[in-house]
């Protein structure tokens, strides 16, 4: 009974998808696998279709920023260790994204990188059935080189990511050594959001990090 009573939400959503939304689903995958994504960021079917359509408008309005979301094609910048997913879950088990801006060398990699690498690693966790992440930002060494790389177009995907675009929940983003540029950019968010960036009042040690965010 209880495995017919889980299924119901899906059956919902599917009767919610017309063969045009169909076509958006990757050949080659488990379809209830991928619809699932959605049910889980959102429980309620209409909400999840709604989730659902932004996501693939998304991608179909930036197709040459999600050709390049693979992992072929940014070992570079994986290697330099970034932005990168954390062993460990948080305190609420959730996964932890990290960056670290001091390892980030803005001559030989970009704003755009990161934020492949950003999406390459959300898709990597909503395919392993989490709908929520926690992140990690220590600004320190975060400077003009870096800000002047930032466009409208990257500022619009990162709130479009940040804010229901993407089927992931952004249950909590705590900001070590922040900067103006951080206050700016995070002024900018929902106020649902907004309520979850949660600032560290004092300049953190790199040293640190590790156990900071075992205690998140």
């Amino acid at each position: 009974m209880e495995g017919k009573e889980q299924s119901l939400p899906l059956e919902e959503f599917r009767k919610l998808l017309s063969p045009s939304d169909l076509e958006n689903i990757p050949s080659g995958i488990n379809e209830n696998e991928y619809l699932l994504r959605f049910l889980r960021f959102k429980e309620n079917p209409k909400r999840a279709y709604e989730t659902f359509v932004k996501y693939h408008k998304f991608q179909h309005s930036d197709k040459e920023f999600f050709s390049k979301v693979r992992p072929s094609v940014l070992k570079y910048v994986l290697d330099a260790k970034i932005f990168t997913k954390q062993p460990g879950n948080d305190a609420d088990g959730w996964p932890v994204l990290l960056l670290r801006s001091k390892r980030w060398n803005p001559s030989e990699v970009s704003v755009t990188d990161i934020m492949y690498v950003s999406t390459l690693l959300l898709e990597e966790i909503s395919r392993r059935r989490s709908s929520g992440v926690s992140i990690v930002i220590d600004w320190d060494g975060f400077g003009f080189a870096h800000y002047r790389q930032i466009t409208y177009r990257n500022l619009v995907r990162g709130f479009a990511i940040l804010q229901g675009t993407f089927p992931i929940s952004f249950k909590a983003i705590h900001q070590l050594n922040p900067s103006m540029v951080s206050k700016i950019f995070f002024s900018l968010l929902s106020a649902k959001l907004k309520k979850r960036v949660l600032p560290f009042s004092h300049s953190i040690k790199s040293s640190d990090l590790n156990l900071i965010i075992s205690a998140i």
